[in-house]
């Protein structure tokens, strides 16, 4: 430590005297291995961080360590949340250590909203009625397109029904919104560190449905830029989240080496399980399904939320906590 602040610029060593943050101080007393100054550096803010990284045999997880259940996030204990989420960020942190860049991934509809799954329910209608007005096919035809291929539109290319693509993807998805602006939402995405993760939207639907609807909650601007687009059903060649080739896809869009350095967010399950064999880490949100099964019985889940709002108890790698971003402010005026 002597020798890594002699050396470092001044704006550096004073961010080494920085008290760390409450998670990190946690951390430390957890009997975890990792120093203050490996502490710090989750505290402190991006420019700071490669210098002082802790060893990496610090913080890596015995090979021989046996698998984890999925954690599981209680609503009513925030502290009992924090200590869960800390057993499970060892590796991805090790390898950031290394230099891998990551990914977090977030589903649209029903994850980073939850109105009962009502847009579920009008755009399977919407569905139907395209596929009854413009196909010919019936709502049981459409719902069994659906279930055997993953999505309806793969179904109409698997059994070579003629159709408009484009068309069909632009009309079904044009449904009402009746959610409005999260401010809570939008305090937590603040937060989120664009400088050492890749954070996209992933949406089965289309991009402009996507938009839409975070716009509706007054966030699209914090997760859509030129350089950060949506990554749709057309941005993954029309493959459906059911299948990990839609994973293989998304993550090569992001240009991240390995797929264990991936997270999804997502309230499906099937999507949770072709991302779990994709490799990926996987989020599921909703302690129960949508069709009342408890998730705490979806094995390919590393952890389960009650919302998305929980989200930085369990990744809080992908966050920049307040302390930090508190202290990068005064140096920033200081200078």
């Amino acid at each position: 430590r002597r020798t890594a602040s002699k050396g470092a610029p001044h704006h550096l060593r004073a961010l080494m005297r920085i008290p760390i943050c409450k998670f990190c101080a946690e951390k430390c007393e957890s009997g975890s291995g990792l120093t203050k100054r490996a502490a710090n550096t989750f505290c402190a803010p991006k420019s700071a961080r490669a210098t002082f990284f802790a060893p990496k045999s610090a913080i890596l997880p015995s090979r021989n360590h046996p698998p984890r259940p999925p954690t599981i996030v209680e609503p009513a204990s925030a502290t009992a949340r924090l200590v869960r989420g800390l057993t499970t960020v060892g590796a991805p942190r090790a390898q950031m250590a290394a230099g891998g860049k990551r990914a977090l991934f977030l589903d649209c509809d029903d994850t980073l909203y939850h109105n009962g799954f009502k847009t579920a329910e009008l755009l399977t209608v919407s569905i139907a009625q395209y596929c009854e007005t413009h196909l010919g096919i019936t709502y049981e035809k459409s719902v069994e397109l659906y279930k055997q291929h993953g999505t309806c539109l793969k179904g109409l290319e698997a059994e070579h029904i003629p159709h408009d693509r484009e068309h069909f993807l632009e009309t079904v998805h044009r449904v009402h919104l009746d959610f409005g602006a999260d401010a809570r939402l939008r305090e937590m995405l603040a937060r989120l560190d664009h400088g050492s993760s890749e954070v996209r939207v992933f949406t089965a639907s289309v991009a402009s449905h996507a938009l839409r609807c975070l716009e509706h909650l007054g966030i699209a601007e914090q997760l859509v830029t030129p350089e950060r687009p949506i990554i749709d059903v057309k941005s993954v060649e029309f493959r459906s989240k059911h299948h990990r080739e839609a994973f293989t896809i998304a993550q090569s869009l992001v240009r991240v080496a390995e797929p264990a350095l991936c997270t999804l967010v997502d309230d499906n399950w099937t999507n949770i399980r072709a991302a779990k064999a994709a490799g990926w880490r996987t989020v599921v949100v909703g302690h129960v399904s949508r069709y009342g099964e408890p998730a705490s019985g979806l094995e390919e889940a590393d952890h389960v939320i009650g919302s998305i709002h929980e989200l930085p108890t369990i990744l809080p790698e992908f966050f920049v906590c307040e302390h930090a971003q508190q202290s990068a402010a005064a140096l920033a005026r200081a200078e």
